[in-house]
């Protein structure tokens, strides 16, 4: 007589969690992914970056999304950098840019481009920090992305 043999659920359930939290975290750990392209011009003062945005690794809600959404400041890549943030499709809103990059800590300055594009360069201070772009309709928040900005230089 044949007898099948099934595994637990409990350590099944574990293992699976354990492989998934391993995925999640292996995302973290790269590094700023840069576009293969330069300027195009020689005097272009700002490389722009595209990589796709990855949601595992991206904090983001409501249709917000800045891309890329991380960007590292190194010897090599010291920077200006652009980010693109799009809000929710369809919204007709007002976005609104929060960060603790400048002033007093000095990593980052984080300005406004034109329409979509705004401009991350670095500041004197080695370090990371974040910018949070809200999204609001009609005095509601309706989404939100963080960008994530690390200086080495």
């Amino acid at each position: 007589m044949a007898t099948s043999r099934c595994l637990p659920v409990r350590p099944t359930l574990g293992a699976v969690a354990l492989i998934a939290a391993t995925a999640f975290l292996g995302g973290c750990g790269g590094s700023q992914a840069l576009s293969p392209q330069g300027p195009t011009q020689a005097n272009a003062a700002i490389a722009t970056h595209s990589s796709p945005i990855e949601p595992d690794v991206c904090r983001n809600g409501g249709g917000v999304r800045v891309a890329p959404c991380k960007i590292h400041l190194t010897v090599s890549n010291p920077g200006p950098d652009s980010v693109i943030v799009r809000g929710p499709k369809g919204e007709k809103g007002m976005l609104l840019e929060r960060d603790k990059c400048g002033g007093a800590s000095g990593i980052a300055t984080i300005t406004q481009g034109s329409g979509a594009s705004w401009t991350v360069t670095a500041g004197p201070t080695i370090g990371s920090c974040k910018a949070r772009f809200t999204y609001f309709n009609n005095g509601t928040k309706v989404g939100f992305a963080v960008l994530r900005v690390t200086n080495s230089i």
